[in-house]
């Protein structure tokens, strides 16, 4: 036996470093050349690399042996995903979801697939119509809007390019609460009234913070001007005043109805004798279960006029009717029943936990919404005042009182206008023109606006709801049995001849007095008809 063959064999006994074993490699791989090269035969080094002993890869991929052979391109892998996201198109289709091997399955057969899909999908959706709405008159909806955009085949007969006199007119008819069939000397060409419409109170006004809409989110971040206890002592005072000075006018009926918007909730107060109410009501959306207790503290009567049957069931699963003063009832029930003391609390302590995860259900939602009327409006209005969580205490509107937003003039209001923006668009090769609205939409706003506008041109209205007040309209009515004495006593006559004085027109004020139910709605869409002379919305 050569000295070779015996290193070979004590190299192959005992274990080796892998840049040893890469030194034999190489070497058996050139030796193995070299007699090839002297026996002048084709070797494959590679395959006898692999024959080799030691069995090591030079360079050559492995097969995966778990690979599925497959004929499908990556165009199939993407229509099944579509076909797993919407089952609904391709039931419309009745389309297969293979796609055949083709020379011409390309970038302009996926295009005009993409149009078939559209042109079925827009034949077979049910049609949006039957959810429309259609009557002479404009809903009420006293959610608050960001945005109103109009729109208009032909020219609008107002602009938002006054002249002196109609900015002067928009602005004194608007301050002494004038309308144009008002025997005054002032301009009352459609500039002027436009302007009258764009035109509201708020307090406080700081032009360099957005103070609408109010949002937790929106305040978090940034500094704020109230860094000292002297200046956030004399927003607060300045703001006191002003919602002292509204609360008064509504309780004389002569402001139909205002808004304070926080970071957190909004509340919308009523005058008397507003959608059929023959007391001064208040709407807060949204609220949660802390919130509520803080007003069952304060001794504040409200009710939820939105909660489901299934929260009321909830609650008396969850013993929710239970007062303080049956506590001691029950305490002495189980003290007879034998149970200890720390049982007892245990107990306790265990059903106010399952009724404060049933309240919990509702919060931040619709159902969440407070209903207060009557004299318990006057506790609100106290409660408001000394409320602390009704101001930030960080971020940019630190220290900023709750937001303000009138129709009529009060102490301390600041006169703010909306911003308007004019264009012209074109759809489907027709012009149209466009009036964009930004800024607190109140909702007398849009009534006035359609009675500005000519009877015998169409516009469209779409708004910008602000999330949080969408439920304001969704309290429809006063009670059932407050409703029949409302009916019978003649008391919206009554409460409209009282409210003569609140700044709202004859026909609009009518229309704010009355309870029926359908008065009330969500508009998200407006639309007029010349030829009907009616309204459809969405």
């Amino acid at each position: 036996m050569s000295l070779n063959d015996e290193a070979n064999q004590e190299s192959e006994s005992k274990w080796l470093h892998p840049n040893e074993l890469l030194k034999i490699q190489r070497f058996k791989i050139k030796k193995k050349q070299l007699q090839a090269r002297f026996n002048k035969t084709d070797l494959n080094v590679s395959q006898d690399c692999v024959k080799s002993d030691f069995n090591i890869s030079v360079g050559v991929k492995r097969c995966n042996p778990f690979i599925k052979p497959s004929d499908n391109n990556k165009r199939t892998k993407v229509n099944t995903n579509e076909d797993s996201c919407d089952q609904t198109l391709f039931q419309l289709l009745h389309l297969n979801t293979g796609i055949t091997k083709s020379s011409n399955c390309n970038l302009l057969n996926q295009s005009a697939f993409d149009t078939l899909t559209e042109s079925r999908v827009c034949n077979d959706v049910p049609n949006i119509i039957s959810k429309q709405f259609e009557n002479k008159w404009v809903p009420i909806d006293w959610s608050l809007n960001s945005k109103l955009r109009l729109l208009s085949s032909k020219p609008f007969a107002w602009s938002h390019k006054l002249k002196i006199s109609e900015e002067a007119s928009g602005i004194t008819a608007f301050v002494r609460c004038l309308n144009n069939k008002s025997d005054t000397t002032l301009d009352t060409s459609p500039n002027a009234q436009f302007h009258q419409c764009c035109l509201y109170w708020q307090q406080p006004y700081l032009p360099w913070l957005g103070l609408f809409p109010r949002s937790q989110g929106n305040s978090s971040t940034g500094t704020s001007i109230a860094t000292t206890s002297a200046i956030r002592d004399s927003l607060h005072m300045a703001w006191s005043d002003s919602l002292r000075s509204l609360f008064q006018l509504l309780r004389t009926r002569q402001c139909p109805y205002f808004y304070v918007c926080t970071n957190t909730f909004t509340v919308l107060f009523r005058a008397a004798g507003i959608c059929g109410y023959t007391e001064m009501n208040a709407l807060i959306s949204p609220t949660t279960c802390g919130f509520r207790q803080l007003l069952k503290q304060e001794d504040i009567e409200f009710t939820l006029p939105l909660r489901g049957s299934k929260f009321e069931q909830n609650m008396l699963d969850g013993n929710g009717d239970c007062t303080d003063e049956e506590e001691p009832l029950q305490d002495r029930w189980l003290e007879s029943m034998g149970i200890n003391e720390e049982d007892r609390k245990q107990i306790n302590y265990t059903q106010k936990r399952i009724l404060h995860k049933v309240e919990s259900e509702i919060d931040n939602t619709e159902q969440s919404l407070v209903l207060v009327q009557g004299m318990e409006v006057h506790g609100l209005y106290n409660f408001l005042i000394n409320c602390k969580s009704a101001t930030a205490i960080s971020g940019s509107l630190a220290g900023i009182p709750p937001t303000l937003l009138s129709p009529i003039a009060f102490q301390g209001a600041t006169l703010c206008a909306l911003k308007v923006k004019e264009s012209k668009i074109q759809v489907d090769k027709q012009n149209y023109f466009s009036i964009e609205l930004n800024g607190p939409i109140l909702p007398h706003v849009i009534h006035n606006l359609s009675e500005l506008h000519p009877i015998d041109q169409n516009f469209t209205a779409t708004f910008a709801h602000v999330s949080s007040t969408t439920a304001f309209s969704k309290v429809k009515e006063p009670e059932i049995a407050e409703k029949e004495n409302i009916e019978t006593s003649g008391c919206t006559v009554f409460g409209q001849e009282n409210l003569s004085d609140c700044g709202l027109t004859m026909s609009i004020l009518k229309h704010f007095c009355s309870p029926h139910l359908k008065l009330v709605q969500n508009v998200e869409s407006l639309k007029y008809n010349p030829d009907k002379k009616s309204y459809t919305w969405l």
